[in-house]
């Protein structure tokens, strides 16, 4: 019974200043959290000259005095605290930073030793020494840090990844170089940190930078191939991956994306063709849904890059598989249709769409039986055009027959079928392009005009020249309030978008007739756009004046002021 009594009692006098201690806690938190980091400290000070070995004391103290710039006081209880244990890193780590805070790089060094007794092979001790030293912009101080570590555990690749960041600031990228290919040798996790890290390199340095991975490990020649992927110059980055690909699938794959990733900025047709050939190594370790995705971007790439045969030869594969999801065949067959008719091969691309219609949406078929019908017409083959469009009666539809007409030169039927079409058919530049067909044949008085309409279909072919030519030709045969005005007016702008300004400003002075209203002002406004790109300001804005005066009531002339503020510099140019 008595030593009962003995042990309630010593309980009880050892609860009372346990909870003191609680209490003394909580108002150090308190404290904190109402900003008063003085009255914090001395509460968790208190805490630890009772009690050493408090860690939340300890980090307390180290929050309340970090704001109060008093941060050389930790030393004193962090060594405490070590003494009583010598294994907790978090207290070595406060401990560093005090002796750093203090000035004292002895007693650093000394804590970093005792540290790292505790697992020779742990590279923690030094990585927080040298993030302490690069805290003080001490690059050099830094680099000693990780290189005692490197020496202390006789690891050359130790510390590498933080070696190259310093080498970096120091802008010894070759240094760098080297120490990321040790670091995503020994972590391969590390690639992408890399690759961030030595994209920054400037022009000067790159060369050097590749030279040293290209002759590392086949884990530093792959960062190589996707840092000159990300440079620009994805050949010789896909040549480079392709000699170092890992023999597993799921390391090749990963290796594939991370170079696609690398060269997601990379533009022109040669980078294109290369992301084609990626995209396709990857569908070859993929299978389902996933391969026939990857086929298709393959197959858009190098459309992309000025490869149809690849391009074909990956979509007529998806295509004709039956087991590719009906939406990517649908995706497939327009691809494919457009870069058949890319390359001109229309009347392949018309069998490959009968062929495979009946893998698409009709509205879907209806839009590539126009495109055909359209690569038809600018190889001037107009009777095909129109087989094109023989089960086709949209709206859509319409339109461009109204075009065959045209260019066949019956301006009757042209007019009637542009007319039904109305604003309904394509987008707003379509519909703006049918309403100018209209007012450019209107004034003509003849039902029919083949040689107008050979002209036009020059034009469309993107024979510039020989539409010139006929367009003046047939504008002479007719009276300038009849069709001659309009058709020198065309022909002036075609003439200015092919930059041949002396013939532009003859056509388009001999389009400004008074007696033609509709165009007059329409062919001034042109002139002077041609005056002003030609450099002769004063007479554009001349010319913007009379415009404005002489025709007042003209559609153009919202256009015409805006023109004259920029041609004065009241406004930027945009």
């Amino acid at each position: 019974m008595r030593s009962l009594l003995a042990v309630l009692v010593l309980a009880a006098g050892l609860s009372a200043p346990l909870a003191a201690q609680g209490d003394t806690m909580s108002r150090g938190f308190e404290l904190e959290r109402r900003g008063d980091f003085a009255g914090a400290a001395a509460a968790y000070a208190d805490i630890l000259r009772a009690q050493p070995g408090n860690l939340s004391a300890l980090l307390g103290l180290e929050r309340a005095l970090t704001p109060l710039h008093r941060v050389p006081e930790l030393a004193a209880p962090a060594e405490a605290f070590l003494a009583r244990d010598s294994t907790n890193a978090a207290a070595y780590s406060i401990a560093l930073r005090a002796w750093a805070a203090a000035d004292r790089p002895d007693s650093v060094a000394a804590v970093v030793r005792r540290w790292a007794r505790n697992d020779p092979a742990d590279e923690t001790p030094y990585r927080e020494w040298g993030a302490i030293m690069l805290g003080t912009q001490d690059l050099n101080g830094a680099k000693r840090a990780y290189l005692a570590g490197r020496a202390q555990m006789d690891d050359p690749s130790a510390l590498a990844g933080e070696l190259a960041l310093v080498a970096a600031a120091q802008n010894d990228w070759e240094g760098a170089a080297r120490e990321w290919a040790l670091a995503v040798a020994r972590y391969p996790g590390y690639r992408l940190t890399a690759r961030n890290a030595l994209a920054r390199a400037p022009d000067n340095a790159r060369p050097a930078v590749a030279k040293v991975l290209a002759h590392g490990t086949p884990v530093a020649r792959r960062l190589a191939a996707e840092l000159e992927a990300q440079w620009g110059d994805m050949a010789a980055g896909y040549a480079l991956l392709l000699a170092n690909l890992p023999s597993s699938n799921e390391e090749a794959v990963d290796a594939l994306r991370q170079f696609l990733d690398a060269g997601r900025a990379a533009d022109g047709p040669e980078a294109a063709r290369v992301r084609g050939m990626a995209l396709e190594q990857l569908a070859l370790r993929s299978s389902g849904t996933n391969a026939s995705r990857l086929r298709l971007e393959a197959a858009r790439a190098y459309a992309d890059g000025g490869d149809p045969t690849s391009a074909r030869r990956m979509l007529a594969q998806l295509a004709s598989d039956g087991s590719t999801p009906p939406d990517m065949a649908s995706s497939a067959t327009v691809t494919l249709v457009a870069v058949l008719l890319k390359e001109g091969q229309v009347a392949e691309a018309e069998r490959q769409l009968a062929t495979l219609r009946a893998t698409l949406p009709e509205e879907t078929g209806d839009r590539l039986a126009l495109q055909v019908a359209e690569g038809w017409i600018r190889q001037g083959n107009l009777d095909r055009a129109g087989s094109a469009l023989a089960n086709d009666s949209t709206v859509d539809a319409s339109a461009l027959r109204a075009r065959i007409l045209l260019y066949r030169g019956d301006l009757k039927g042209a007019a009637a079928a542009l007319r039904f079409a109305g604003p309904f058919a394509g987008n707003r530049e379509e519909a703006t392009a049918r309403t100018a067909l209209l007012a450019l044949i209107q004034p003509i008085a003849a039902d029919s005009l083949p040689p107008l309409g050979a002209a036009l279909l020059s034009l469309a072919r993107g024979d510039s020249a020989s539409a010139v030519r006929e367009l003046t030709t047939v504008a002479g045969g007719l009276p300038p309030a009849g069709g001659g005005a309009e058709l020198r007016l065309l022909a002036g702008r075609v003439e200015a978008g092919r930059g041949r300004i002396p013939e532009a400003e003859l056509l388009l002075r001999a389009a400004d007739d008074s007696l033609v209203p509709a165009t007059a002002p329409a062919a001034e406004f042109e002139l002077a756009k041609l005056l002003l790109v030609a450099g002769r300001t004063t007479e554009a804005i001349d010319q913007l004046e009379h415009l404005i005066l002489a025709w007042p009531g003209s559609a153009v002339v919202p256009q015409a002021r805006r023109l004259l503020d920029f041609a004065r510099g009241a406004i930027p140019e945009s």
